[in-house]
């Protein structure tokens, strides 16, 4: 795959290296944080810095970055497994700055258990198709949704 022509000229400007090295690190972190975070918190939040081994995220209001500093050990700990040199995390609440660069999350409620049954019970019912396939899909993200969120 042919770099985009900005890429290319960033990385052949000596001068440029630091900040494209540091860019970089920074994007490779901010998919560990979407990796470990719930869906709905990492819509919210973007790692913004790295000063030293500090990782500054921005939480795009007070209600995320409380959550965030709730979590904060456990990404630290995450990222450290993942072999990210970070040695501690920074939350920073920055309105406007983390949302306007998300993109929109489905509605995280998901289905009820009874849908969920009869939605596996016609799932074992169809024969091969694309509509078994897209079911399948379905009921196995509902699948990981559960094992996330706590149901009333």
């Amino acid at each position: 795959m042919a770099l985009p022509r900005i890429e290319t000229l960033l990385s052949t400007d000596s001068e440029m290296q630091p900040v494209v090295a540091k860019a970089r690190e920074i994007n490779a972190l901010a998919n560990l944080c979407n990796e470990f975070l719930p869906p709905e918190l990492a819509a919210q939040v973007r790692p913004a810095n790295l000063q030293g081994d500090k990782l500054v995220i921005l939480a795009a209001n007070s209600a995320a970055a409380a959550k965030l500093k709730l979590l904060s050990g456990s990404l630290n700990d995450f990222l450290v497994k993942r072999g990210a040199k970070v040695n501690s995390v920074s939350v920073k609440v920055q309105p406007g700055q983390a949302a306007a660069t998300s993109v929109p999350q489905p509605d995280s409620r998901g289905v009820s258990d009874r849908a969920f049954s009869v939605l596996s019970e016609l799932y074992s019912t169809l024969g091969e198709s694309p509509a078994r396939q897209a079911l399948k899909r379905l009921l196995e993200r509902e699948t990981r949704g559960r094992r996330k969120r706590p149901r009333p």
